[in-house]
């Protein structure tokens, strides 16, 4: 299997120094790996901070909150961005397991 780097982030994505932190501590390392994402293999480093919720508009971005944002490597970022459909509520659920 390649192995993928880090997909770049995209232009104007930024998050706040303290969610930033927050999403570090809390996943601590790529969630695709205890989420069951498949097939791909998880390479842990480097770690991307990914939007789970999509902004649902054209040029606009999603929240960048710790309630909306995940640690992933880069072969598991790839994966949700190419799989969101399957994904996506894989990394809702989570969220929301953590945020009851």
């Amino acid at each position: 299997m390649r192995r993928y780097t880090a997909l770049k982030p995209s232009r104007g994505t930024t998050w706040p120094e303290d969610e930033a932190r927050a999403i570090k501590y809390r996943d601590g390392s790529c969630v695709g790996r205890r989420l069951g994402f498949g097939p791909t293999e998880c390479y842990g480093y480097p770690l991307d901070i990914d939007h789970v919720r999509a902004s649902h508009g054209m040029g606009m971005k999603s929240e960048s909150t710790r309630q909306n944002g995940v640690l992933l490597c880069g072969a598991h970022h790839r994966y949700k961005t190419e799989h969101g459909r399957e994904v996506r509520p894989l990394l809702v659920a989570y969220l929301e397991g953590v945020y009851r």
